[in-house]
C-alpha cells in the first residue's frame, strides 16, 4: 500500500466517524448551553458560557426513570428469552409438515418487522380493561410482543448451526428434550444467546412508542417519554432535553462496554465452519 492509499483509507476513516460521531457531539454540547444560546443564529459549534444548569435540573427525576426503563428492559429481555428460546429450538430442532417452518419462520419475522404503533389501539383497550394501564408489567408485555419474534428469528440461526449429532448422543445417554436444550445446547450457543439478549434490551431501552401510549405518570414512564416531556405546546427546553439524552444513553454504552466482547463473539459465531 503506497503512501496515497494509505492517506485515501484514512482520510475515509475519519470522514465517516466525523459523520456518525458529530450528531453525538451537538447533543454534549448543547445539554452544556443555555436554551437562549441554543436558539442563537449562526449556531455555536462551542459553548460559549458552558453550564451544568441542565443537568442540575434533569437529575432529580433521572432515578425514577431510570429504575422504570431498567426494570422493564430486563424484564421485557427474559420473558423473551424464556419464551423464544424453546420455540427457537423447536424450530431448529423438530420435523414439521412441508412448508410450516418456512411460513412459522415468515409470520415471526413479519411481527418483528411491523412498527410498534400497529399495535397501540388493541394494547391500549385491552390494558384499560385488564388494569395493565400505566404499569411497568403491561410495558413488559408489551415490548415482549415485539422483542419474541426477534429472539426466535435470532437463536434459530444459532442453533441450527449445532450439530444435531450433539442433542442424540445426550438423549442416548437419557437426557430428555428439555434437559438436553439447557444441558447440552444452549451452553454451546452461549455467544448467539448473549448477543441476542443486549441487542433485545437495546432495543426495549431504546424505544418511545408504547411508553408514550402505554403510561401516564413517572410511576411507568421510561426514560424515552420523559425526554419528550421537555416538548411543550409553547416552549421547547432544547437543552433540558439534551442533557436527559446525555443521561439516557450512558447506562447503554457503560453496559456495552462490559458485554462487548461477548457481543462480537456472538455475532461471528457461525461464520467459519
Amino acid at each position: 500500500m503506497n503512501l496515497f492509499q494509505r492517506f485515501l483509507k484514512w482520510a475515509v476513516v475519519i470522514l465517516f466517524s466525523a459523520w456518525t460521531l458529530f450528531p453525538l457531539y451537538w447533543l454534549v454540547i448543547t445539554s452544556l448551553k443555555t436554551n437562549a444560546e441554543v436558539l442563537t443564529d449562526p449556531p455555536t459549534f462551542v459553548p460559549v458560557h458552558p453550564t451544568l444548569a441542565s443537568y442540575h435540573y434533569v437529575v432529580g427525576n433521572f432515578g425514577v426513570y431510570f429504575v422504570n426503563s431498567a426494570i422493564v428492559s430486563v424484564g421485557s429481555t427474559l420473558l423473551s428469552l424464556l419464551i423464544g428460546v424453546p420455540a427457537a429450538y423447536s424450530l431448529a430442532r423438530f420435523r414439521f409438515a412441508s412448508g410450516f417452518r418456512t411460513a412459522v419462520s415468515f409470520i415471526v419475522l413479519s411481527i418483528r418487522m411491523m412498527l410498534p404503533i400497529v399495535f397501540i389501539v388493541p394494547l391500549f383497550q385491552i390494558y384499560q380493561n385488564t388494569g395493565l394501564y400505566n404499569t411497568k408489567l403491561g410495558l413488559i408485555f408489551a415490548y415482549s410482543l415485539v422483542d419474541m419474534p426477534f429472539v426466535v428469528w435470532m437463536m434459530r440461526s444459532y442453533l441450527t448451526e449445532i450439530p444435531e449429532s450433539l442433542d442424540e448422543a445426550a438423549m442416548v445417554d437419557g437426557c430428555g428434550r428439555i434437559r438436553t436444550m439447557l444441558r447440552v445446547v444452549l451452553p454451546l450457543a452461549a455467544p448467539g444467546l448473549a448477543t441476542t439478549a443486549v441487542m433485545t434490551m437495546i432495543f426495549t431501552w431504546n424505544d418511545l412508542v408504547f411508553g408514550l401510549f402505554l403510561t401516564a405518570n413517572s410511576s411507568a414512564e421510561t426514560l424515552p417519554v420523559s425526554i419528550i416531556g421537555f416538548l411543550s405546546q409553547y416552549q421547547t427546553y432544547w437543552s433540558q432535553m439534551a442533557a436527559s439524552g446525555v443521561l439516557a444513553i450512558l447506562p447503554m454504552v457503560i453496559f456495552l462496554l462490559f458485554v462487548q466482547k461477548y457481543l462480537v463473539r456472538g455475532l461471528t459465531a457461525g461464520a467459519v465452519k
